[in-house]
């Protein structure tokens, strides 16, 4: 009897408190892990901390390769970040290219991975997934990598995001968040590209009465137009920023809010709108880059350059009550749609062309 395959999985992303990219890493390999297979999956996890883009670059560059040959893998899949050399077959994740679109956005670090390593590493691999037809439409417009070497893999949101009737237990989450209801929801790092300050701006002037307006996610770079907009709006005591919540809050916030909105400039998926429609939230979103392909007919569409936009959407979702009970429904059916062990059977099907 031939023995299993070892593919090595970087699991790098994992480590700490996990952000998307983490949670990607984590379902999918566990996912992987309950389907037969002729693949024995070696993590690769020496990673302890979270790490900055300079740290991970060298653990990509250097770390990862010198770990994965001790592993004695047979191939190697890099499911976030910068693939290395290595004279294994290689199938590498791509989520979004937002760097190479967007340079001045980043530090001088970031801006060198975006524009020399990330592309180099792209080409390295001898598959690349892509999470959304958006990433692959930009990797061949931009990059002009072969579309033969490019897969479409949607994401799924976890088990664990999913309608929740015990309103005791969502209200004791929410105490341990200090959260207060009503409020609407907006799940990602506080950055130019989440479009935070338009949003603050279109909430402001809105017909909200004592809605409150909860954004869960790490602070990122250059935040002080969020600052600013807060100030001049006088919005402090409508705003509720919180860094990091557990799975479990996360949830609870999602079955909670009266609806949730990502106003991003872009997008390489928009798990966050996924999940909030796996918990019945009815969600408005950008029309542009891949949250169309996310939440389907299910949710509301505006212009995210345009505050007076947002702000109607936002003003028909504050004033009815039976659209948001119709929109709730659809979020859940789409939401159904996708699934980790979908994901999970596409992913091996590339895993069964590369390695061989």
């Amino acid at each position: 009897m031939s023995r299993l395959l070892r593919i090595g999985i970087d699991r790098a992303a994992t480590v700490g408190q996990k952000s998307g990219l983490g949670w990607y890493v984590e379902r999918l390999h566990g996912a992987l892990e309950q389907l037969p297979s002729d693949y024995e999956w070696v993590p690769i996890t020496t990673i302890k901390k979270n790490l900055r883009t300079p740290q991970r670059i060298l653990w990509d560059q250097v770390g990862l390769p010198l770990v994965a040959a001790t592993k004695h893998i047979d191939g190697l899949f890099v499911p976030a970040f910068s693939a290395p050399h290595f004279n294994k077959p290689i199938v590498m994740t791509t989520h979004d290219i937002y760097g190479v679109l967007y340079p001045e956005q980043f530090s001088a670090a970031a801006r060198w991975y975006w524009s020399k390593l990330l592309p180099q590493s792209m080409r390295r691999a001898q598959q690349l997934l892509c999470i959304s037809e958006q990433t692959k439409g930009d990797i061949i417009e931009h990059l002009r990598i072969p579309e033969d070497r490019l897969q479409v893999i949607p994401l799924a949101a976890g088990d664990a995001f999913r309608v929740v009737d015990d309103t005791t237990w969502i209200e004791a989450r929410l105490r341990e968040l200090h959260v207060n209801t009503p409020f609407i929801l907006s799940v990602g790092t506080r950055e130019p590209r989440k479009n935070y300050e338009r949003l603050l701006e279109a909430f402001a002037h809105s017909s909200r009465g004592d809605v409150t307006l909860v954004i869960v996610g790490k602070e990122g770079w250059r935040t002080e137009g969020i600052t600013e907009k807060i100030q001049r709006y006088r919005l402090h005591g409508a705003v509720q920023s919180i860094d990091y919540c557990s799975e479990e809050q996360l949830v609870a916030l999602y079955n909670a809010c009266l609806f949730f909105v990502m106003p991003s400039l872009y997008e390489g998926f928009g798990l966050p709108a996924l999940e909030a429609m796996s918990c019945g939230a009815p969600v408005v979103v950008s029309q542009n880059s891949s949250l169309p392909e996310v939440v389907g007919d299910a949710g509301m569409l505006f212009d995210p350059h345009n505050v007076s936009e947002i702000r109607a959407r936002m003003d028909m979702l504050f004033t009815d009550m039976e659209r948001r009970t119709q929109m709730q429904q659809r979020s859940v059916e789409r939401a159904k749609e996708f699934s980790w062990k979908k994901t999970a059977e596409a992913t091996l099907d590339v895993f069964k062309k590369v390695f061989v």
